[in-house]
């Protein structure tokens, strides 16, 4: 399965990367949004987008059932909502990093048991260290 996701899917996939981009610059003190502080917004984020992504992987294994991919998107979910409650501090930030990229593992699973396109898995390839990078460099500015 090599197909390519659609020019709309690549733009909202790139487009989501967005909040990520303006968190640490929100935190730096380079913008602001009126009643936003930046932990708030970058805490919210990232929850909707790691229970997002979880329930992408979610929906790809129900396909083809995959109990590591079942059991992996649960995981996931659950994980960026406890940091998010009990971490929000710059070693939360950090390991979010290591959440997101971590699901990243779970999308090349799913690559090679067909669950997703080569397409698909390059685009994540590209979303993903883009979103790491913004956590590192929100948890560096937040230290």
């Amino acid at each position: 399965m090599n197909k390519q996701p659609s020019a709309l899917i690549c733009r909202l996939t790139f487009a989501g990367v967005i909040p990520f981009v303006l968190a640490p610059m929100m935190k730096a003190g380079w913008i602001a949004l009126p009643g936003i502080a930046p932990d708030i917004w970058l805490w919210s984020y990232a929850v909707v987008i790691g229970a997002f992504m979880a329930g992408e992987q979610w929906g790809s294994a129900l396909h083809q059932p995959d109990a590591a991919s079942l059991a992996g998107s649960n995981i996931f979910a659950l994980a960026v909502f406890a940091l998010a409650l009990c971490s929000r501090s710059p070693m939360g930030v950090l390991a979010l990093a290591a959440l997101f990229a971590a699901q990243l593992l779970l999308d090349h699973r799913q690559r090679r048991l067909g669950l997703i396109s080569t397409g698909y898995w390059r685009l994540r390839c590209t979303i993903t260290p883009l979103v790491c990078l913004t956590l590192v460099i929100y948890a560096w500015i937040a230290s």
